[in-house]
């Protein structure tokens, strides 16, 4: 096996072990939302459902609060707790293109590149469904990322239900997501229901 082969397998056995949903070829057909106010989706956010992913593996009561910069870029704090410590990263989104709204680029920190953060659905009240996926050595392979957000620690089924419907029509496979523990959060003595 020459260098280069090694390189890329190495390459691709890395990615695969640190991302979240790993497979070959192309990324699925999934197509976000046309129009995006960004105004409306800012504020706090209760992570639900979540494909499984490295940064986040043993966290509950996961949030993420949204608010605009002044330089028109939106800064998020994405938190949780995990075996009662509090962990917390903050990251800067933006929209690169007027014409394509609900796709925008995330990155956590200075340096880092930016990935996709895609919204394929929300109503800025209740839910929003974040969709990504990147590709790892061109059409060879991808890592796709998935989250179900919403305004409440719970989010109804009939809802939930139709947002997996909308990955499974774009090829996304969703019996990888994982329900996020929004019980007994530091901070919140009551729950709070829609």
């Amino acid at each position: 096996m020459n260098n280069f082969v090694r390189a890329v397998v190495l390459c691709c056995c890395v990615v695969f072990a640190v991302a979240q949903l790993p497979g070959f070829g192309g990324c699925p057909s999934a197509v976000p939302q046309a129009t995006l106010n960004i105004t409306r989706y800012l504020g706090d956010w209760y992570e639900i459902y979540r494909f499984p992913a490295f940064f986040e593996r043993g966290q509950k009561c996961v949030t993420a609060h949204y608010r605009l910069k002044d330089n028109g870029h939106i800064h998020v704090l994405n938190s949780g707790y995990k075996n009662g410590e509090y962990i917390s990263a903050i990251g800067d989104v933006y929209r690169p293109d007027e014409n394509e709204q609900g796709k925008l680029l995330v990155r956590f920190g200075e340096g880092t590149p930016y990935g996709d953060y895609w919204v394929m659905d929300t109503d800025y009240e209740n839910y929003t469904l974040i969709f990504s996926c990147g590709a790892v050595l061109g059409p060879v392979a991808h890592v796709e990322s998935a989250w179900i957000l919403s305004r409440w620690p719970q989010l109804d089924q009939e809802t939930v239900d139709r947002l997996f419907g909308i990955l499974k029509n774009a090829g996304v496979n969703t019996d990888v997501f994982y329900k996020v523990d929004q019980s007994n959060c530091p901070g919140m003595t009551t729950p709070t229901s829609q």
